[in-house]
Parts: C-alpha cells; structure tokens; sequence
C-alpha cells in the first residue's frame, strides 16, 4: 500500500474510527447474527464445494466462521481490522488475520475461489484500493460476494465509500454494479433483502 496513504492523518483518524468508535460485535445481536446465517445459507451454501477456498473479509468476531465451521467448509481464511474481533474469530479454528483490506499483500495473487464481504466495502476509505485487492486475490472465474446496505443511510464518516459505490442512490443497483465491474468482475446475481436492514445482494466473478 501507498505509504503517504498510510501515514496521513486522514487515514489514522479512519483506523481509529473503524477500529474503536465504530467497533460491535456481530455475536451480540442475534438479529445480525441469523441474518448473515442466513445469507450464507441462501448465497453460498449450496454453491460452492466444501474445498473452496473462501476469503471472509471483515469477518468481525467470526459469526460467519462459525457458520462455515457448521457447514463442513474446510478452506476458509478470515481477516479483520480490529485485534480483539481476530481474537474471538479465532477461536473457530480457521486461520485468521489482522490487516487492512486496503492492502492484503499477505496474500499471493489468484489465491481465492471466493470472496465474500458482507457490510465491509461500504466502511472502506479508499473502495478503489480494495477493490483492486480484491481482483489480484481471486483467481480467474472466482465469485466475489458482496452485501451491501442499500440505500446506504449510514453515517458518512463510517461509511467512508458509499458515495463513491452508489449505493446512496435506490437505482436498482445500477452503479454500485458498474463500478465494481469496472475492476474486471461480471455481475451475475443482484437482489435485495431486509432482515437485518435494507440490503443490496451482488454476486460477480472475474472475467480478465
């Protein structure tokens, strides 16, 4: 990642906003907890073989490991932002990271059949930089998953990226899908959904 990038003020007041101010737990609200059961079950369950490699970014305190631990997945990695959340997350047995999905170099390219984020892109301060990440790790024909909330009525300085998404706009999803497949991902799935909050349902797979 871009040095000067890391070392603004802007980004440390960024990490310090998405790490402390605007740290939950996913475990603690069972709504937010069978929603994601939820989604796994409808989106990627059935999809995929139990030997995908699977990324989960922004696993938060690993309600989804968890989930995947139930559903015999055996190749799934996660990563956080936040110390205390890859603790608890690590405690399903995959192997879990503390990073930045700005810069996920730990990672060779063409690494994952499956990226799944659910409620991260939208706290990205630079979707750009993440979104390139995102395409160097997946391997060719890889689905990328993303949920999103839509229309995105959260806090600006949380939800870093959502003007640059589109996802502020109740378009159908027109540009939030356009810009990520600006990054050489086809869209493939859009639906929407409201169990947890209003969301936008995207599945791509990367096409160059």
């Amino acid at each position: 990642m871009n040095q000067k990038f890391l070392q603004s003020n802007l980004y440390k007041e960024y990490a310090n906003k998405q790490k402390v101010s605007y740290c939950s737990f996913e475990s603690q609200y069972d709504q937010w907890s069978r929603g994601q059961e939820r989604f796994i079950d409808m989106m990627i369950a059935n999809d995929y073989s139990h030997d995908a490699k699977i990324l989960d970014v922004s696993c938060g305190d690993g309600v989804g490991l968890q989930y995947f631990k139930s559903k015999n997945f055996a190749n799934v990695v996660g990563v956080d932002f936040q110390e205390e959340k890859v603790k608890r997350a690590s405690s399903y047995g995959y192997p879990v990271y503390q990073m930045d999905f700005h810069n996920m170099e730990f990672f060779q390219d063409n690494s994952f059949d499956v990226i799944y984020s659910s409620h991260s892109l939208e706290h990205a301060l630079n979707p750009y930089l993440v979104l390139n990440e995102f395409y160097r790790i997946a391997k060719l024909q890889a689905s990328l998953i993303v949920v999103l909330p839509y229309p995105d009525n959260g806090p600006d300085d949380a939800h870093c990226s959502k003007y640059i998404l589109g996802t502020t706009e109740n378009d159908g999803g027109i540009k939030v899908i356009k810009y990520i497949e600006s990054f050489g991902f086809k869209n493939v799935h859009v639906s929407f959904d409201s169990y947890r909050e209003p969301e936008i349902w995207l599945k791509f797979i990367k096409v160059e």
